[in-house]
């Protein structure tokens, strides 16, 4: 369905400067609150790292996030970001420090992350940030050949320790939006881990945003330039860590790099079957938040079968989205992440025949925080991070308190979403008491920290 152009043009001007003023052009900060707890930790559900309170006296207040970068450095960059918002033809790799409930102890912090108290404690500081930069002689954007390159390389060795230490095999890669900071996405990133129980590792993918007031068409080109880089992560991670599965959160215009990297690699693979390309690439978990995306565009990747890369997608999409409502006057045309009620009868078809694709119709969760631009609501919003965290453990939407929609493509929060939440946790709590995790639904969890 193509967008009205001339529909309400001064509401979607006054939209968009609310988007350019407030979506992450105010500058960095080094510190933040911690993001609210996910309602189904609270609720007793199964959740990535719920079980993490068995260990958490031990627990380091230090979290590790480790970025690949594809901004430039600059030198003339003041305080902890070194990066600049121009594109580097070579990766730059570093490990960032972010320091969580620092001067909390144990049980407090315990408290702050499993409970749902609304204003947090608990801070989180961007520390430090290492870089380990490549040799002359390396070539980390090559891609689908069998040749290993890097496993020596410090930044490789780190991450396998990292798995290692944590006694986890999972990897998970956040990859940011438009106009926004490193700090900025290495905090969001440390806290997503954080609540995923800081097991396995935590991997920060970089795309030159230009971080500035008028600086979202550049950072489209930019998305739309780091498509093989993000492709070559994906490759390099398979060949050179010791990662055995793979979760990709995307936000916004970062969704499309993930989107046509895992669609150029199901074309690159053609010979293989699912089975197969999931076993070489291990990713297993796709979640994309609020995508920033042409909706033809992303049904012309499902024709091209990206979603087999991984075997499960999820799409979170809401009608109260400002920032995407000014995204879709501009370009013109359905922005996958406004999406519900936008379909096009054929576009209906081409996602019903589609099972490893769940769409989410989140604006009910977001109607009930009413955020001025409403286009955070995958970490802000404690029901819609839920799903995400239930999703990543296999669980299906049913399984997760979710209702189908009257049309037959979206799954959406009821208004009794907590109660039900209660409910499948009653149902399933012998299970997680005697650590069996034997589902109902006869899912297996998909995330290693639950599956010891």
């Amino acid at each position: 369905m193509f967008y009205d152009r001339k529909n309400n043009l001064v509401v979607h001007v006054m939209t968009g400067l609310l988007v350019f003023l407030f979506a992450g052009c105010m500058g960095p900060s080094y510190s933040r609150r911690l993001m609210p707890t996910p309602i189904g930790i609270t609720a007793g559900m199964p959740y990535p790292g719920s079980d993490a309170t068995d260990s958490w006296d031990n627990v380091s207040e230090t979290v590790p996030v480790f970025v690949v970068s594809g901004r430039n450095i600059d030198p003339e960059k003041k305080g902890l970001d070194p990066f600049g918002s121009q594109r580097s033809h070579q990766p730059v790799l570093g490990i960032a420090h972010v320091k969580i409930g620092e001067g909390l102890s144990p049980q407090q912090l315990r408290e702050e992350t499993m409970t749902a108290r609304e204003k947090k404690k608990a801070n989180v500081e961007f520390s430090e940030i290492e870089l380990t930069p490549w040799s002359a002689n390396m070539s980390p954007w090559r891609v689908r050949d069998e040749v290993v390159r890097h496993h020596d390389h410090p930044w490789v060795i780190a991450i396998n320790e990292q798995l290692e230490q944590t006694g986890s095999q999972h990897a998970t890669i956040f990859v940011h939006g438009f106009n926004t900071e490193f700090v900025d996405n290495t905090l969001l990133a440390a806290e997503i881990y954080h609540y995923l129980g800081r097991q396995g590792a935590m991997i920060s993918f970089e795309w030159p945003s230009e971080s500035k007031l008028l600086g979202y068409m550049a950072d489209k080109g930019n998305a739309n330039y780091s498509t093989r880089h993000f492709r070559a992560l994906i490759s390099n991670l398979a060949k050179e860590c010791d990662a055995d599965s793979i979760t990709i959160i995307a936000h916004s215009a970062g969704s499309p790099i993930v989107v046509n990297a895992l669609r150029e690699i199901r074309l690159l693979e053609f010979e293989l079957t699912p089975q197969e390309i999931q076993e070489k690439y291990r990713v297993n978990n796709v979640v994309l938040a609020a995508p920033d995306m042409d909706m033809m565009a992303f049904i012309n990747a499902v024709y091209d079968r990206f979603y087999e890369v991984s075997g499960k997608v999820a799409v979170y999409a809401s009608t109260r989205d400002r920032a995407l409502e000014f995204s879709q006057w501009l370009y013109g045309n359905t922005r996958l992440g406004r999406a519900v009620g936008n379909l096009e009868p054929w576009e209906s078809q081409s996602l019903q025949g589609v099972p490893e694709i769940q769409m989410v119709d989140a604006s009910e969760a977001e109607e009930r925080h009413k955020n001025l631009l409403g286009h955070g609501y995958f970490h802000r919003d404690p029901w819609v991070s839920s799903d995400i965290g239930a999703f990543i453990l296999g669980r299906p939407p049913a399984s997760r308190g979710l209702v189908k929609d009257a049309g037959g493509v979206f799954w959406k929060f009821p208004e009794d979403f907590p109660e039900r939440l209660t409910q499948l946790a009653e149902l399933r709590r012998p299970a997680r008491v005697a650590k069996t995790h034997n589902f109902q639904d006869g899912q297996p969890p998909a995330h290693p920290s639950l599956a010891r």
